[in-house]
């Protein structure tokens, strides 16, 4: 009943309002400071500055409406008390609201400084020239899901995209929410311990409170482990960073803690013990040439000059001199481009080469100062491998070789140039503008177009030069050696000498002397070479090595490989090259003379025994009778030797012991031969004498070392393997292919039981033309091979099955050969089944024949499980296993009977041919 007689004292209690809006304006003010300063806001101080601004909105509104509660009725003689009861109790509640903002009004603190969230980059990825790209970050996204990898490398060599793709990676795990938190730290050439921490811990939301590195180590450390998924990336190592110093856990420290390291070199992630590393390659030419197109797209002249496609070849696949030298030369005229071409991209990898500087220069040197030569070949290898790892060298298309990206060949090479004293000729077919100064330390001429060498040459500082030409016709001057006698190192390919140069004499300090594809007649006068450590001949044309040879004492090694019309090499010149380590006649000199050491006529084998110091041993012997009996007793450490005839030298050159064996006497009468058997890991056997058993007639140890036997045209031999014989032993333990050609009397690969440990790295089994055989292995034998993955039987008339089961009460255990990627059956016209000997078998081959099994050929998928005739009569079936087989080859002639038997109801005799085709082609 108050409310419209106290309606004044109402409206009165709405002026708060301007107490309210002071304290909002000074709130404001505060609010407008901390956002300024980079500070988050709490919700709660929002809220009231939107409510307090509504509040005094909603009071100013009514007190300009005051005066309706001065209206009257009844003709004005009273007053309209309904309209001031409502105004008063509005104004009361609108009074109430204000005075619990003002009341509410002291916050504090109003803000705090938010967590930093790292910039996510914009994604590359989706453009279609980088589809190797997407896939590659497939593989590195699957990895980084697997529950059992914690720590991920990708290492590649600079500019091939290892930063791009770590942070694609980053903003694919933080859009997919694959982690709770996700960091990305670049480590660089020099890592900031201090700075690392504290970009993890930013993003952590963790502030430390103490100053020293261990310290921080411990708060980062303990900090992680709380975490349950965390993404750690840690790009662009250069040597080994110790994570715990960091204060990253690693393995069981913290499961929930996965790390992504790149690095270019391949070392480094190893050392940081990397579960698994993805090599990141340069971009094929076509992915290249769209990359760069695609930058170019924006120029305003949309025709590419016809240099373009050669500069895009000149980045070498790398995306970042793509990128780089493609914005570069946008809307640039022709000679900007030329210009490119030739000075620019040798520069933008220089930063980055330098680093390596020693590698080349330890590289170009490293048979000048040669000790032993495998010490030397040791330093050879640790070379290639660093430089491989480093994304300097890549492997070569053949084993052994190794291949170099043409721009780091032409920073190398621009590196050499100027800071190793080195000239580099132009490249092949271009003419030599100059010749080196005086002050070139190494020279090198590939290929160049010279028509004349200078006769008075003056490089008193030069230690190496390289000579490689086509041109039979260029003479060397007599005189050419005298101005440059410091020469350490010569090496002249595809040259013809009637007689070597007179000067050659002056070089003595000469180390390494090589003579490649060359013609060479008179080359006496290397015996005047008294410091010569490295002899070769490779490749050449010589019919006869000079007596002179004998008075190179020094001699470590001597290599007259691929010189096929060598008949002639002095008798006792080779005993007295009592330093030599390394002799290399593959597909060379043969005609060994039978008599011991003379002065007269051809080279015997029994001057090889006097050669203490050798280790490296490449030699074919015709006639195993002519062989001394301690010929091998030295201990050589690495072979190939031929003894027989009709062998070729193609061979497995993975390994450094080979050894091919034809003899027409037994075996066991060869003593040096033994010898060669128990350290052999490549080893061919055609037409052995004595050894019904390869195994344990052979070698009664197992073979310990082989791993790769080949055995052809035998009519003796019945057993690979024995076991009968003697004790059992791990027989083949680490053999990876066995190859069995033309063995007429063989009967069974293995007889026997088989120790646990035989043939278990077997990766590859051919049998072909072995007439007796009906069965390649036993039950227990097909348990011991979990690794074969290619098996090809071939010509074998008698074959029934390849898997027999020998005890007639086994019981339904299932062969499985989980490696087995390739099978080829051939010519096998009495073959049964895969398996012999099984009672019920349901459906057949399995896995991935499944899928490559047509829908609508049930009757197909029928004969490859049961047939019309059951389980004994098909060829494959549920007993045994291959659940990884890609390629599958049958010929008609091996599956001719069960072909006849149960495939009558999916093709008649018209349809054969075709099918014929069908499964020679039958391919996963």
């Amino acid at each position: 009943m108050s409310h419209p007689f106290t309606y004044k004292s109402k409206f009165e209690t709405l002026h708060q309002a301007g107490q309210l809006m002071n304290k909002r304006l000074k709130l404001q003010q505060s609010v407008d400071e901390a956002k300024r300063k980079g500070e988050e806001i709490y919700e709660s101080v929002d809220k009231w500055l939107i409510e307090a601004g509504k509040a005094i909105e909603e009071a100013d509104e009514f007190i300009q409406g005051e005066e309706q509660a001065k209206k009257r009725c009844f003709v004005g003689l009273c007053p309209d008390l309904k309209t001031r009861y409502l105004l008063s109790k509005k104004a009361e509640k609108k009074a109430l609201a204000i005075d619990k903002l003002v009341n509410e009004g002291d916050h504090d603190p109003i803000s705090f400084l938010p967590r930093i969230l790292q910039i996510v980059a914009s994604s590359v990825y989706h453009r279609e020239a980088l589809n190797s790209r997407v896939l590659f970050l497939k593989q590195v996204m699957d990895a980084l899901r697997d529950p059992n990898l914690n720590k991920i490398g990708v290492h590649g060599m600079g500019g091939v995209g290892k930063t791009t793709l770590a942070k694609e990676v980053h903003r694919q795990a933080i859009e997919e929410k694959l982690f709770d938190e996700v960091v990305m730290v670049a480590v660089n050439q020099t890592p900031e311990l201090r700075r690392i921490q504290s970009e993890v811990a930013d993003v952590l939301g963790l502030t430390f409170d103490v100053e020293g590195i261990p310290g921080r180590a411990n708060r980062l450390y303990e900090r992680l482990k709380k975490e349950k998924k965390v993404l750690i990336i840690l790009d662009d190592i250069w040597k080994q960073l110790d994570l715990k110093a960091v204060g990253i856990p690693i393995g069981d420290d913290c499961k929930g803690c996965k790390i992504l390291l790149t690095s270019r070199d391949k070392h480094v992630l190893s050392q940081m013990g990397t579960q698994v590393v993805f090599h990141l390659d340069v971009l094929q030419d076509e992915e290249a040439w769209s990359l760069f197109e695609m930058t170019l797209a924006d120029a305003k002249d949309s025709e590419l000059p016809p240099i373009a496609t050669e500069v895009a070849k000149k980045c070498a696949g790398l995306p970042l001199l793509l990128l780089t030298v493609a914005t570069d030369l946008r809307n640039r005229e022709s000679y900007a481009w030329n210009d490119k071409l030739n000075s620019y991209l040798c520069l933008t990898m220089k930063k980055y080469m330098q680093k390596y500087t020693r590698f080349w220069s330890q590289a170009t040197m490293i048979c000048l100062h040669i000790s032993t030569v495998k010490e030397a070949r040791n330093k050879v290898y640790t070379l290639i491998d660093t430089l491989k790892a480093k994304c300097l060298l890549i492997d070569g298309d053949k084993y052994g070789f190794v291949k170099i990206h043409d721009v780091v060949r032409d920073t190398a090479l621009s590196i050499a140039s100027r800071e190793q004293h080195a000239f580099i000729g132009t490249r092949s077919g271009s003419e030599l503008m100059k010749w080196p100064n005086k002050d070139s330390a190494r020279i090198s001429l590939p290929y160049c177009d010279i028509e004349d060498l200078p006769e008075g040459w003056e490089c008193p500082k030069a230690e190496l030069l390289l000579l490689f030409t086509e041109v039979l016709s260029l003479g060397i001057p007599d005189l050419f050696f005298k101005g440059i006698r410091n020469l350490e190192v010569v090496d002249f390919t595809g040259m013809r000498f009637v007689s070597l140069p007179s000067s050659l004499a002056f070089l003595s300090n000469l180390h390494t002397l090589c003579l490649h594809r060359c013609q060479l007649d008179d080359i006496a006068i290397i015996g005047d070479l008294k410091q010569l450590r490295v002899l070769s001949f490779a490749n050449s044309y010589i019919v006869e090595l000079p007596r002179q040879i004998e008075e190179l004492t020094r001699l470590k090694l001597l290599d007259v490989s691929d010189c096929s019309k060598l008949k002639m090499i002095p008798a006792s010149a080779l005993s007295k090259l009592s330093q030599l380590e390394a002799l290399y006649m593959s597909n060379s000199f043969d005609q060994w003379e039978a008599d011991g050491i003379r002065n007269q006529g051809n080279a015997s084998l029994a001057e090889l025994e006097y050669l203490s110091h050798l280790m490296t041993l490449e030699i074919q012997i015709l006639d195993a009778k002519i062989l001394p009996k301690r010929l091998f007793s030295n201990g050589l450490q690495s072979y190939r030797i031929l003894i027989g005839d009709g062998w070729d030298w193609n061979g497995n050159y993975e390994t450094s012991r080979m050894l091919k064996l034809k003899l027409k006497t037994s075996i066991h009468s060869e003593y040096g031969v033994k010898v060669l058997l128990r350290e052999t890991e490549d080893l061919y056997l055609d037409e052995v004498r004595g050894a019904e058993n390869v195994l344990y007639d052979i070698d009664g140890d197992g073979f310990p070392q082989l791993k790769h036997l080949h055995v052809q045209n035998n009519t003796v031999i019945q057993h690979i393997i024995n076991s009968t014989k003697c004790a059992a032993c791990d027989a083949f333990p680490i053999l990876e292919s066995l190859i069995l050609k033309n063995l007429m009397n063989l009967e069974k690969i293995c007889h026997g039981q088989l120790a646990a440990g035989s043939f278990n790295k077997l990766g590859i089994l051919e049998v072909s033309n072995c007439n007796r055989l009906t069965n390649l292995f036993s039950l227990s034998t097909a348990r011991c091979l979990l690794q074969l993955r290619v098996m090809e039987v071939r010509s074998c008339p008698n074959m029934e099955a390849i898997v027999i089961d020998e005890d007639q009460d086994s019981n339904e255990e299932v062969v499985e050969f989980n490696q087995l990627r390739s099978l080829k059956l051939d010519g096998l016209p009495h073959l049964r089944s895969f398996r012999s000997k099984i009672k019920k078998a349901p459906l057949g081959i399995e896995s991935r024949h499944k899928q490559i099994l047509t829908a609508d050929e049930p009757a197909f998928e029928e004969f490859l499980s049961e047939g019309e005739h059951g389980a004994q009569s098909s060829l494959f079936n549920r007993m045994v296993s291959f659940p990884n087989l890609e390629d599958l080859r049958l010929d008609s002639v091996t599956c001719e009977k069960i072909w006849h038997d149960q495939l009558g109801a999916v093709l008649d005799c018209d349809e054969m041919r075709q099918f014929e085709v069908f499964i020679y082609n039958f391919n996963g």
